[in-house]
């Protein structure tokens, strides 16, 4: 066996270590830059890519700047054009105005009563003060006359007589006559823009009009009146509701549309109406106010007026006066029901909005 003798000595293995420990140093270190240009490049990529987008975004930014000055151009631009189109609409409305009042006034003018002449002038508070002159042939025909022009759901009030005297016309007595009479504030005449039935295409509220296409009916509120026909019992269509009513009043005025089935057929408005009266005249303190008949849109309607006691919702449940006016339009085998409910002591201070709300009643039936 031959033994090895190592003759070299220990500085040798030192050296050769040593070597391979600056090589191995070496090319760790050229891995370490490599891999942090590497990294550097990757982050130059980036930063170039984020600083592109940057470019993009701030472009967009500057297009978006100029989108957005246009909007604001157009909404000064739609602002005047409202403007321009409200001022339109009140003229229009002014031209509506006259023919409304005159048509409305030529309802009245019952039979047996001719006129001679129709004047006006406006007062202070905004109302017009009308006088006419004519002949009448019966003094009953005078009288109807009057009370016409002072009907509630109409639009005129505080008519009366100035004067009527006898007189020899074409060989018959008669009567000529001075009436003097009021409309209604010009901001509770002006008609509501209404749609009819055939302008939509399913039930619901279309600004202040509510129209019904199952039942063929449509009703307007007027200015400063809120439509809800949402959350209500099933015969009951809508519920209007007048804002801005004082906080501290103790009642908000209020009119319900609603339809019912007739209990029996061919039943006139009248008999509707006492059987109604019926059902209510058991209701704690009811006392009736007035009845009548007279017509809507050409349909016979009837009215009935009452107050009845109510617990109110403060005030510890202190009995309250309530006084409800109610319309029945009878048509086919259904009757509706317009009510209008308020205190009894503010009632008549709603009485010419209420007759703004019946008056704008439409059944499609009635047009024929």
């Amino acid at each position: 066996m031959l033994i090895g003798i190592n003759l070299l000595p220990e500085s040798y293995y030192k050296a050769k270590r040593l070597k391979r420990i600056i090589a191995f140093a070496v090319i760790g270190v050229i891995v370490v830059v490599a891999v942090m240009v590497g990294l550097y490049a990757v982050v130059l990529t980036e930063l170039t890519t984020l600083n592109n987008e940057i470019k993009v975004v701030e472009t967009r930014q500057q297009e978006f700047i100029k989108t957005l000055n246009e909007i604001d151009n157009i909404k000064k631009t739609k602002a005047q054009v409202d403007e321009y189109l409200g001022v339109i609409t009140d003229l229009k409305d002014r031209q509506v105005l006259w023919p409304l009042i005159l048509d409305n006034f030529n309802k009245t003018v019952p039979a047996n009563v001719w006129l001679n002449a129709l004047n006006n002038k406006s007062d202070a508070g905004g109302f017009k003060t009308f006088t006419v002159t004519g002949v009448g042939l019966f003094k009953e025909s005078v009288a109807d006359f009057v009370s016409n022009l002072n009907e509630p759901t109409g639009f005129f009030k505080n008519a009366f007589l100035v004067s009527m005297s006898e007189a020899a016309i074409n060989g018959r007595m008669s009567y000529t006559f001075t009436i003097s009479f009021q409309t209604i504030e010009e901001a509770k005449i002006k008609p509501p823009r209404q749609m009819s039935i055939g302008d939509v295409g399913s039930t619901g509220t279309y600004g202040n009009n509510y129209i019904n296409i199952e039942y063929g009916c449509s009703i307007s509120a007027p200015d400063g009146w809120k439509i809800n026909d949402k959350g209500l019992t099933s015969n009951v269509l809508l519920l209007m509701i007048k804002e801005k009513r004082d906080i501290k009043a103790k009642f908000t005025p209020i009119v319900t549309l609603s339809v019912e089935k007739l209990p029996g057929d061919k039943m006139t408005p009248k008999q509707v109406q006492i059987l109604n009266q019926k059902k209510y005249s058991g209701w704690p303190g009811y006392q009736k106010i007035s009845e009548k008949e007279f017509t809507i849109n050409g349909e016979k309607v009837y009215d009935l007026e009452f107050s009845w006691l109510t617990k109110t919702k403060n005030e510890k449940n202190k009995n309250l006066t309530l006084r409800q006016r109610q319309i029945f339009y009878v048509t086919g085998s259904k009757v509706f029901v317009i009510t209008c409910s308020d205190v009894d002591e503010s009632f008549n201070e709603n009485r010419d909005e209420f007759g703004i709300i019946f008056n704008s009643f439409r059944v499609k039936e009635a047009a024929k």
